[in-house]
């Protein structure tokens, strides 16, 4: 009789293989079902970050093998690996059920798990791997990283070195065991600052030397906290970093619309969106003595230095944390990049110099009323010469202009005189009645109206009266 089980690569015998993830943090990652196969195997072998997480293992498992002790300093790391793949499958072979637990995902930066599952499926061996919580999935939480919001490019730190490999600076670049950053021995757990050097060589030819990096280590002990330590990529050399460190290097320049590809798919959608992004309303323009262009991601330590700051910060309420201004920040990127537009953040620059004065914005945007909201935060260097009159004449001329609002209101304190000055010679009028909100703030409401908007101060070479205003 014929039997369909008995030809080609059928198993001769009822070994088996699953490699699990048990995730990064003690305990409290592994899924149910990796912890089946670790409960249920004749033999595990454990591969993990810390002997305690092999005593846990060995609660589950009365024969828990470590896989440490085949590694040795000065010993190839490949060699390590060879012997621990023969280990696992020589016991399958044995026609014993053999579960490798791996630390973290057993899949990521782990060769040992794919060549034992590659080799026993071709032996004709059950083979497969079950997912766990790797260490990119604890930085995204412990960083407050959304990889889909720019980009996320992830590198072994080596192979960066080795290799020309393109590099994305508008998005995230995640580079793995930089503790080992140019080793070709595979026979080292540590390179020292020599070879770091010329890794912070390697990047600087996309980064500026004194932009951000951070050393990121994830906690595999509950009473741990993450390691999160911020610096600079000029500094990493003389940073303590250990082969299980992750270095992660923010976006250092914004995304660079397709406008090509943009004109492309609006046709197809057939229509055009005022409040696009890529519209009129998000570019750069310029009155006589300043700069106005669209927030970017460099941006971030001029927005939390000025959100952060309590003098800057008097009129408009308690100075924030640097983690509460950064994730601020985050939100008026998306909301510059979304469509339709949540809100149009600009920075001020002066001309001369090329200095940036400090932030001017369009937001909480009411289509149905046609209205939106204006706001202008300078430096303390930049508050006089007329240079607040002068960004709120060009914003709200730019707004009107390319932007579907009858009105473009901002709100102070009653108190503010130099605000007040700022708002007559900008052409606003205060409301007759504010908010009931605002009334309990002391605050007051001024608008400009698309219809009768007329600015008292028209030359950008104000007056005396006008930069008194601003100081």
């Amino acid at each position: 009789m014929f039997n369909e089980g008995t030809v080609g690569n059928a198993a001769p015998s009822a070994g088996s293989l699953v490699c699990v993830g048990v995730g990064m943090t003690l305990g409290a990652h592994i899924t149910p079902l990796s912890r089946s196969y670790i409960e249920n195997a004749d033999i595990v072998f454990a591969a993990t970050s810390d002997g305690i997480v092999e005593l846990w293992l060995a609660k589950m498992n009365r024969d828990v093998r470590s896989l440490q002790s085949f590694y040795r300093e000065g010993k190839s790391r490949a060699e390590s690996y060879g012997q621990m793949v023969a280990a696992m499958l020589a016991e399958v072979r044995a026609g014993k059920r053999v579960c490798g637990a791996f630390y973290g995902h057993p899949g990521v930066f782990a060769g040992v798990p794919h060549e034992a599952i590659q080799q026993a499926r071709a032996a004709g061996y059950d083979a497969h791997m079950e997912p766990g919580i790797s260490a990119e999935d604890c930085l995204y939480a412990d960083l407050g990283i959304d990889p889909g919001r720019y980009g996320c490019q992830h590198f072994e730190a080596s192979q960066l070195m080795f290799y020309r490999r393109r590099i994305d600076p508008s998005g995230y670049l995640v580079l793995w065991q930089v503790g080992v950053a140019g080793d070709r021995s595979l026979a080292r757990f540590a390179t020292g600052a020599e070879y770091r050097k010329v890794l912070v060589d390697v990047l600087t030819r996309d980064y500026p030397p004194g932009h951000e990096a951070i050393i990121y280590k994830v906690a595999t002990l509950p009473t741990q906290r993450p390691r999160i330590e911020h610096t600079t990529i000029a500094q990493l050399p003389g940073v303590e970093i250990d082969m299980h460190a992750t270095v992660v290097i923010p976006p250092a320049v914004a995304l660079q619309p397709d406008e090509a590809i943009r004109a492309r798919l609006a046709a197809l959608d057939g229509r055009t969106d005022a409040l696009h992004p890529a519209g009129p309303a998000g570019q750069e323009f310029s009155s006589e003595r300043l700069i106005l262009r669209p927030l970017q991601d460099c941006d971030e330590e001029l927005y939390c230095q000025l959100f952060c700051d309590p003098e800057t910060m008097r009129y408009i309420g308690p100075a924030w944390t640097r983690t509460e201004a950064a994730r601020a920040f985050r939100r008026a990127l998306a909301g510059m990049r979304s469509t339709p537009l949540r809100g149009l953040y600009l920075v001020v620059t002066l001309k001369s110099g090329e200095r940036p004065a400090g932030l001017c914005t369009l937001q909480n945007f009411e289509p149905g009323e046609r209205r939106a909201e204006l706001g202008l935060m300078l430096a303390p260097s930049a508050r006089a010469f007329g240079v607040a009159t002068e960004a709120l004449i060009a914003v709200l001329a730019h707004g009107f202009a390319t932007l579907p609002f009858d009105e473009i209101w901002v709100r102070f304190a009653n108190d503010h005189k130099a605000a007040t000055r700022t708002a007559l010679a900008g052409g606003l009028v205060r409301h007759a009645h504010s908010q009931p909100e605002d009334l309990t703030a002391n605050l007051w409401r001024w608008s400009a109206y698309r219809d009768s908007w007329r600015p008292a101060v028209r030359r950008a070479t104000v007056s005396a009266d006008c930069a008194a205003a601003d100081e």
